[in-house]
Formats: C-alpha cells, sequence, structure tokens
C-alpha cells in the first residue's frame, strides 16, 4: 500500500488554501469583468472574505 510523506494536516490546510485562492480569484476577475449587479454582490462577497468594507 503506498504511503504518502504529506502530514495529513498539511494536505488539508493546503486544499483549504488553494479553494480559498481559487474563490479570492473567481471574486476578483467577477468585480472586473461582470454587469453591474453581479460584479456589487461579487464586491461585497469579496470584501467580507478579507475582512474590508465595501
Amino acid at each position: 500500500m503506498p504511503t504518502s510523506p504529506l502530514d495529513p494536516g498539511l494536505l488539508a490546510t493546503t486544499v483549504a488554501a488553494s479553494g480559498y485562492l481559487a474563490t479570492v480569484t473567481v471574486l476578483a476577475l467577477t468585480t472586473v469583468a461582470a454587469r453591474t449587479p453581479a460584479r456589487q454582490e461579487a464586491r461585497r462577497t469579496l470584501a467580507l472574505l478579507l475582512g474590508r468594507r465595501s
């Protein structure tokens, strides 16, 4: 049975971080490329994720 040299905790953290970065990237692109209603919602959500005021 193959074993992974990665610590399971490190792997879980890496997967969570990559998901977070993907979400932030999509929202940032949406704030630039989308029409006004979607852009405003993406800005609000991005501000919440980053802990900033919109």
